[in-house]
């Protein structure tokens, strides 16, 4: 969920381009304000789990066939959701680096 500068807001699907510890990067189809709030929740797979969490966009360019390409920082994670994200992070690093080899 995006919390829009008039004070609503609105649910939005974004592609996940890249994550780490303290934040992510996201296509988006519009552009978001600098320092727009947002409400995050990532789904991952085997096992199915979701992970939620609060930011705030950093950075918003646009690039090709208007698609802008969103950095969203996360506000700071308590001690529990740091360490799944740390251990989903790198679960993920070992795939990648299985399926580059």
């Amino acid at each position: 969920m995006m919390w829009l500068d008039d004070g609503s807001n609105e649910t939005i699907m974004a592609n996940t381009t890249n994550i780490g510890i303290g934040g992510l990067s996201v296509t988006l189809n519009q552009k978001a304000n600098l320092g727009t709030k947002v409400d995050i929740q990532l789904n991952f797979s085997n096992p199915a789990t979701s992970f939620r969490c609060k930011g705030a966009v950093v950075s918003c360019l646009p690039g090709e066939n208007k698609i802008y390409n969103t950095g969203i920082r996360f506000e700071p994670l308590d001690e529990i959701k740091a360490v799944f994200l740390e251990r989903k992070i790198s679960e993920l690093l070992r795939l990648t680096q299985k399926g580059n080899n």
